[in-house]
């Protein structure tokens, strides 16, 4: 039971599947099989319309006449990665998105290739990669949603119960991404204006199967299984081929420089490992984070993409390890520009159009979600962390490694040493607080200032956190 759309043999859409405003363009790829072109206009879209035949009853449906134990299967090729996000569907019509200035959750295709939702990105090593077909497969059931890429898990993403106003879950459960038969978009644009609204034709999506099954694939090995029938041999040739590239390709600094130096050289390498002996020497770096989170992202990436790695420490992370590292990674190299652009603003004293980029990112967030905001205290690189936990509230991070400047952070007395936390956490922070412009006006200067009437981390501490919590941090 359910609905299946087979492109391969040039067939058209079936009935339950519709294209709503123009005619389906079916075209013949290289290897021989066809697939549907996704029309550039972003106000079409993919719509499902299911009845009883296609297996859908009221004993099928919840209370609230939607699915919420299905798996979904696409098969779709992507000529450019998206540069924001590109949503595959959130269960509901289109118009749920164009229609609102703030969209749906979807699940989507994230900027790094990652299949997820609510800011779980997957895994590294299950990326799409552009320019050739890559099979999804998305499972939902009550509290849990899991996406595969082309048989691998990638994202397991939780939809825990909706927490109330007073702090305590709700009794309903999460219908996050439930699939309402009658009328669920796939593809769906944000309309106009949304931070999505031209990734489709960016992208350039071509879709070669579309299925809907009211049953859920429960393991990995019945999501291998079940793609084994209906996978064209051809495809797996595509899997083979990045295990080779993966194997040839080697730790290099080629992606940062045109000209790369031996990685040993690198400030940041002797940073990482030999930083008892370059103190003071100029290979340590100091004030350069951009330089730091440019490396840090390749070394990551390698290390994550590295299948030898995977079967070395799979023994001891978990699949959620994984899917944190890769967050972790796509939040670092989105970090490393914003750190290119925060030194240019020290550099010629403008800080205006920085700003603007920072508060307009952060206000893209989306529940789940985590934004790195280099910085600066005198003269040392420091790292703010946002994470939007709630649609009105986010956790809010100060990290620094200067000692000189821990005196506002906790601290551990262990004789003869007296040890600092490096990261101070605030909870429970405002979001309209957190991406206020002037918060981060304040925040920019003062990454500029040496001594004032109060001292920069005085002005951190005392007053910009304080500002955060709406109380003295040291109540």
């Amino acid at each position: 039971a359910g609905l299946t759309a087979d492109f391969r043999e040039g067939g058209g859409l079936p009935e339950g599947l519709q294209l709503a405003g123009v005619e389906p363009e079916v075209v013949q790829d290289e290897d021989g099989t066809w697939s549907l072109l996704m029309p550039p206009d972003d106000s079409v879209c993919l719509t499902m319309s299911l009845g009883y035949d296609h297996g859908i009853s009221p004993w099928t449906l919840e209370d609230d006449g939607k699915l919420h134990s299905y798996t979904l299967i696409i098969a779709l090729r992507l000529d450019n990665l998206p540069t924001t996000g590109l949503p595959l569907y959130n269960g509901g019509h289109a118009a749920l998105a164009a229609g609102n200035a703030k969209p749906a959750e979807a699940v989507q295709i994230f900027k790094n290739g990652g299949v997820g939702a609510l800011g779980q990105c997957g895994t590294a090593e299950t990326a799409v990669k552009p320019g050739r077909f890559t099979w999804i497969v998305v499972t939902r059931k009550p509290g849990e949603l899991i996406t595969f890429v082309n048989g691998r898990r990638c994202a397991e993403v939780k939809l825990e119960a909706k927490t109330k106003a007073d702090g305590k879950k709700a009794s309903e459960p999460n219908t996050a991404f439930a699939i309402d038969p009658k009328q669920c978009a796939l593809l769906p644009a944000t309309g106009p204006g949304g931070s999505d609204a031209s990734e489709r034709e960016a992208c350039g999506v071509a879709v070669k199967y579309v299925a809907l099954r009211i049953q859920t694939w429960n393991s990995d090995d019945k999501v291998r299984e079940e793609l084994l029938k209906i996978r064209n041999t051809d495809e797996f040739a595509d899997d083979r081929e990045d295990f080779r590239e993966a194997l040839a390709d080697q730790l290099s600094l080629q992606p940062l420089y045109g000209k790369p130096p031996p990685v040993w050289l690198h400030p940041t390498f002797c940073a990482a490992f030999a930083d008892h002996c370059i103190e003071g020497t100029g290979l340590d770096g100091a004030g350069s984070s951009h330089t730091s989170l440019e490396f840090f992202a390749l070394a990551l990436k390698r290390m994550l993409s590295n299948r030898s790695l995977t079967a070395l420490f799979g023994s001891s992370l978990s699949h959620a390890d994984w899917q944190t590292c890769n967050a972790l990674l796509l939040a670092v190299d989105e970090a490393k520009k914003l750190a290119h652009r925060f030194a240019q603003s020290l550099q010629n004293g403008h800080g205006r159009m920085f700003l603007s980029q920072l508060t307009g990112a952060l206000g893209k967030l989306k529940v789940g979600e985590l934004k790195l905001v280099p910085s600066s205290l005198m003269g040392t690189p420091i790292l703010f962390v946002v994470e939007r936990t709630l649609k009105d509230r986010c956790r809010f991070t100060v990290v620094c490694t200067e000692p000189q400047l821990l005196a506002y952070h906790d601290a551990k007395a262990e004789p003869p040493k007296l040890r600092y936390r490096t990261c101070l956490v605030l909870d429970g922070v405002k979001w309209a607080r957190a991406t206020d412009e002037a918060f981060w006006g304040l925040a920019w200067y003062v990454s500029t200032v040496a001594n004032g009437k109060l001292k920069p981390d005085q002005l951190l501490y005392e007053v910009l956190l304080s500002f955060l919590v709406d109380r003295p941090l040291d109540e």
